[in-house]
Order: C-alpha cells, then sequence, then structure tokens
C-alpha cells in the first residue's frame, strides 16, 4: 500500500516530531511507547520510531475503531 501519511517526515523520526505529527501532548506520546502501541527502537538512550510504523498505528487505530463502532473509517476521529 503506497500511503502519503506523514510525507513531509522522515523515514526515522523522534519523540518530538511523532507529537508534531500527531498533535499529542509529551505524555501521550511516551504512553504509546511505553503501552506497546507504537512500535520503536533505541540508539542508545533515544527513542526512534520508524514513520511505517506510525503509519500503521494510524490506520490500525481507524480501521479496528471502525470495525467495532460501525463507523467508516473517512469519519473516524482518533483518540490517543
Amino acid at each position: 500500500m503506497n500511503i502519503s501519511l506523514f510525507a513531509d517526515y522522515p523515514d526515522v523520526l523522534n519523540i518530538e516530531q511523532v507529537r508534531t505529527a500527531l498533535n499529542i501532548g509529551k505524555n501521550a506520546a511516551y504512553d504509546l511507547i511505553r503501552n506497546r502501541q507504537l512500535r520503536y527502537f533505541k540508539v542508545g538512550t533515544s527513542i526512534r520510531i520508524p514513520k511505517q510504523c506510525l503509519i500503521d498505528f494510524v490506520i490500525d487505530e481507524c480501521y479496528n475503531d471502525s470495525l467495532t463502532n460501525g463507523q467508516s473509517v473517512q469519519h473516524k476521529e482518533v483518540r490517543v
């Protein structure tokens, strides 16, 4: 699937870039990591998130919620 989500972002993001991309706060971003909702890897002590993992997270959240709530993906509001 060729998706242009987050096209302006690099292939590997840091927490600040994820926060900006999802328009969430610091605690919410770290909660996604801590709860293993968003896949990541570490370089030393720095957390790095592949852009594809961010895209997968957004798509999975929309798709899973739309199946359980009967709402279409286009109109689903994603809450993090």
